[in-house]
């Protein structure tokens, strides 16, 4: 397990650009959390809000691997639920592991009508865990940071490996990796062909709009390398904020548009970020999106 705990800490130090001091700390909380057990509740409840309300004790539950996904559901519900990605995540599971594997989100919701509102509206028709006590994390007392509120359980609830599979395609990849039993290591990013992208910019402006209403705007990509430029996933950090791109490669000297729409659901000022994986030599990328949604 300590040869996924350290790939993890690759991938994290690619992501948010660790320095020597935030490097230590989660290498620090990484082995904290390798191989610990995951408590939960002795009598624990799950169910399904989408048609049936269909409930099943955990421990019937469960399969050989458990991807647990702990959600505190304070502040902008649709930018931390990302139940669209979680509903094509636990798809893609379930079309390669056999039911080898399974997805359980926990939240501990501030306001419950809210949540089954937005797992309604999203057709999230899977078994979740409404926990109102908080027990879960007061059992196990969870890390503050959010990126580390999900983990790759075996059977005996210990972790195998930490980070969010529907927010990262590396952390992903590593999760499918280990579930499909298949060998996990660097041997990938070595060989990986790489590309030089520029952005017309990494800031887009939407200015004021009505509120009621969707606004778009656009990042112009140009490939100044020797290679094609492949994209593999964009990761918005709100579920208000949908990008459109091109599947397929970019030529070199070629240009890639993305369009992005903001969708609000409150009036207001926002400051979202946008991740742009792909084969570029600086991926991921990561860019602004602020305007003003006003009544």
């Amino acid at each position: 397990m300590k040869r996924n705990i350290v790939w993890i800490l690759c991938i994290v130090g690619c992501i948010v650009g660790c320095n020597d001091s935030t490097e230590k700390k989660i290498t620090h909380l990484l082995c904290q959390w390798d191989g610990k057990e995951i408590c939960f509740p002795q009598k624990m409840d799950l169910t399904s809000y989408v048609d049936t309300n269909e409930v099943v004790n955990f421990e019937n539950w469960k399969a050989t691997y458990t991807i647990l996904h702990y959600v505190d559901t304070v502040g902008c519900v649709s930018c931390k639920l990302q139940l669209s990605r979680w509903n094509k995540f636990v798809e893609e599971l379930d079309s390669i592991s056999n039911s080898n594997a399974k997805c359980l989100l926990s939240f501990s919701p501030m306001n419950k009508k809210v949540l089954l509102k937005s797992l309604r509206i999203n057709r999230f028709n899977h078994y979740v865990y409404i926990d109102e006590k908080d027990s879960l994390n007061k059992l196990n007392v969870f890390p503050d940071n959010e990126a580390f509120h999900t983990f790759l359980l075996d059977k005996d609830n210990k972790v195998l490996a930490i980070g969010n599979p529907v927010l990262n395609p590396k952390v992903k990849d590593l999760y499918l990796k280990i579930i499909q039993g298949k060998s996990v290591g660097e041997e990938e990013e070595r060989e990986r062909v790489e590309t030089i992208v520029s952005v017309s910019s990494p800031t887009l402006s939407m200015g004021e709009f009505p509120y009621q209403e969707a606004s778009s705007g656009t990042f112009t990509f140009t490939n100044t390398g020797k290679e094609l430029w492949v994209i593999q996933d964009v990761v918005t950090s709100c579920g208000c904020l949908t990008v459109e791109y091109p599947k397929e490669p970019v030529r070199p000297g070629g240009q890639a548009v993305l369009k992005v729409t903001y969708r609000a659901d409150n009036p207001g000022y926002f400051d979202k970020t946008l991740t742009v994986y792909s084969n570029a030599a600086d991926s991921p990328l990561r860019l602004r999106v602020t305007g003003s949604a006003v009544e």
